[in-house]
């Protein structure tokens, strides 16, 4: 798959043109979301046959990490520097920032980074969790009074606290950069652009943004297509476990081995995007790494025994996929179990939630000092939710899972603590 044909998924547009992932349009008519709240059980297909799918056994990392590697962003960098194009080339141009936007684990900041290390630009010199915390501004002074390159900053949250002496720093910076008359490039997940927009009345001095388009199914397909060619030229398919359809295009990862015009005429071009991925685009609100996790959640390996039999009697009329191809079975959209926050949780756990997401993640040290609650109270629910996989702990740093953030949303909204859009 070539770069080009990837870098077509990565959109950023302006607000007012932003859509989430549109709902598919099935037999059933019911969304994923709508189930899951009202408890509704799908229909059986029209023929009535019943695909009873058993426990499927996890596929081994090593083969998930084959499959589904973790993101390059392969074409986004590309995407960013074509979309500001016009602005750097301008000898008076609008504004001296430009800010792209996305929902947490979009992958902004790393887009931003690979641009910097590409184009040879300047990186913004991060400050230590202990100036942010305190009136230590000195950082700022790495700052240059000027320069005709462009200054990136991959993750505003880098330069944040919500703290009084974290707001200054933000502040500060903005005004530094503004005086500098250096062209300023900036990455903000959509849960601080929030906060900036409304506690602090700041989007007037970030000149203009744009927000990462959400995936749709198909952008998914082609996402996780281009992922799994990236490390073998092995041929695969990928078949939905209970009723045995393809969930992505067999031409595509059976990689020239598998002639499409010998596969089961059900399944044609036409067919794709599968409704797994329609499903998974709308509970994944289009988010990457949301998608990404989820899927790799969904990749399993069964013997004979795990298979609905629905599924395997399709694999076997389909001689030719079967002989050429390893076959991975994706467990129904349906079956997958997402993580859950425990029950009892209130207001303290939707503030540790809100304040992780604005500052995409913080270390004990910090938690501690922003959140005014007893140091018990916060230890014993890290350990909840962590137990729960809504949040993990990663290189000393807590953070939202990925597979966890539909739940988040969920309860933040129940909590009437959503303030993000995206």
């Amino acid at each position: 798959m070539s770069a080009e044909t990837t870098s077509n998924i990565w959109k950023f547009v302006e607000p007012h043109e932003f859509q989430l992932p549109a709902e598919p349009a099935s037999k059933t008519a019911r969304s994923f979301i709508y189930r899951m709240f009202s408890g509704f059980s799908e229909r059986q297909e029209e023929d009535g046959a019943e695909a009873i799918q058993s426990e499927l056994k996890n596929a081994p990392s090593s083969l998930v990490d084959w499959l589904a590697p973790y993101p390059d962003w392969l074409g986004a960098p590309e995407e960013i520097y074509r979309t500001i194009e016009p602005w750097l080339e301008d000898e008076s141009p609008e504004g001296l920032f430009r800010v792209f936007i996305g929902p947490y684990g979009s992958g902004i900041g790393e887009m931003l980074t690979l641009l910097a290390k590409e184009k040879g630009w300047q990186t913004l010199s991060l400050p230590s969790y202990n100036q942010l915390l305190k009136s230590d501004f000195s950082w700022l002074e790495k700052i240059s009074a000027y320069n005709e390159t462009p200054l990136i900053i991959p993750r505003l949250e880098s330069v944040f606290l919500r703290h009084y002496n974290g707001l200054e720093h933000i502040r500060k910076l903005i005004r530094k950069l503004f005086h500098g008359k250096q062209r300023c490039i900036m990455g903000c997940s959509s849960w601080l652009w929030q906060y900036l927009e409304s506690a602090m009345e700041m989007r007037d001095s970030f000149c203009k943004h744009y927000y990462l388009q959400s995936f749709s199914a198909q952008d998914l397909q082609v996402f996780f297509c281009e992922l799994e060619t990236k490390k073998t030229n092995q041929a695969t398919v990928f078949r939905q476990a209970d009723n045995g359809s393809f969930v992505l295009p067999p031409e595509i990862t059976g990689k020239g081995w598998i002639d499409q015009d010998a596969t089961v005429k059900e399944y044609t071009p036409a067919t794709f995007p599968s409704d797994y991925l329609k499903k998974l685009a709308v509970e994944s609100r289009g988010i990457p790494l949301v998608a990404w996790s989820i899927w790799r959640n969904s990749l399993k390996l069964a013997p004979e025994e795990d298979v609905a039999d629905i599924a395997r009697e399709v694999a076997d009329k389909d001689a030719t996929a079967s002989a050429t191809a390893k076959t991975i079975w994706v467990k129904a959209y349906k079956d997958i179990e997402l993580p859950q926050l425990p029950s009892g949780l209130g207001q303290l756990t939707a503030f540790l939630l809100m304040y992780l997401l604005q500052h995409d993640g913080l270390a004990s040290p910090a938690i501690f000092d922003l959140l005014d609650f007893e140091d018990d109270q916060l230890i014993g629910l890290l350990n909840r939710l962590q137990k729960s996989g809504i949040i993990v702990n990663e290189n000393e740093l807590w953070r939202a899972s990925w597979q966890g953030y539909p739940a988040i949303r969920r309860f933040l909204a129940e909590q009437d603590h959503l303030q993000d859009s995206m």
